[in-house]
């Protein structure tokens, strides 16, 4: 039988922290034994997340930071690793679209800066942490990507051309880090019931996409966070350079 606890006495980082998925993430990873650190841009939230986090007498530590700024990311990594010790575990969540458009209406700053949340920051920050783990010869990295990079998504090229490379980064850095003992995964998730949808209408977003989805439902975040922590522990030992789909059938 598999511990209820298969994370325990492990450090683990999840950027992105104060979204819907990544504190679904995170309580994931501290309910399976783990320390974690909690990135994010938003500190008085980081700080009530670790406070609710803190209360069974789980390890948390707390850095604000920008993760496309690679001095806060570099700067960030220090602070979590001197709080948890060390990382065992990286989940790079943090991302998101930040507006739809059709191609020739994208500006090069949107551009710019969707690919700088999506695909350079998941690289900074796996440089910042992976550093470490290939010194001590083991570590979990997964990237949380999203259905968008494995099918254009209307008005989403932006952000699927960045969760495109984030799943190619995915395979590049499992396949240079796999001989360190490194393992290096991604999920990409289709539509997740979070709070950035409660404005939009749910069926119309799913019929304007174009794909039915079989189980006839949105995931929860919850749905997205623990196949996450299953990649990231002991369980998934022979797994790397994966994308696992959590899509509800969408792609089938």
């Amino acid at each position: 039988m598999s511990s209820p606890r298969p994370l325990e006495g492990m450090g683990a980082v999840v950027t992105g922290a104060t979204g819907d998925i990544g504190g679904a993430i995170a309580r994931v990873l501290v309910d399976q034994g783990a320390r974690v650190g909690l990135i994010a841009r938003r500190a008085e939230v980081l700080e009530e997340l670790a406070g609710e986090l803190g209360d069974g007498g789980a390890q948390i530590s707390v850095a604000p930071c920008d993760v496309t700024d690679p001095e806060a990311v570099t700067a960030a990594a220090e602070t979590i690793s001197d709080a948890i010790g060390p990382v065992d575990i990286l989940i790079n969540n943090a991302g998101g679209a930040r507006f739809t458009a059709p191609v020739l209406d994208i500006a090069e700053s949107g551009w710019s800066k969707t690919v700088a949340l999506n695909l350079t920051a998941p690289f900074l920050v796996s440089q910042a942490f992976g550093r470490a783990m290939i010194e001590r010869g083991q570590g979990s990295i997964v990237n949380v990507g999203s259905l968008s990079g494995l099918r254009h998504l209307p008005g989403m090229a932006a952000y699927s051309a960045a969760k495109g490379g984030l799943f190619q980064q995915t395979k590049a850095l499992a396949r240079e880090w796999a001989p360190h003992g490194v393992r290096v995964n991604a999920v990409a998730p289709g539509f997740v019931d979070t709070s950035g949808w409660d404005s939009y209408d749910k069926d119309a977003v799913v019929a304007e996409a174009g794909i039915a989805i079989p189980l006839g439902r949105w995931a929860s975040a919850e749905e997205v966070a623990l196949p996450v922590a299953f990649l990231a522990s002991p369980a998934a030992s022979y797994i790397t350079g994966a994308v696992l789909v959590i899509d509800g059938g969408m792609l089938a």
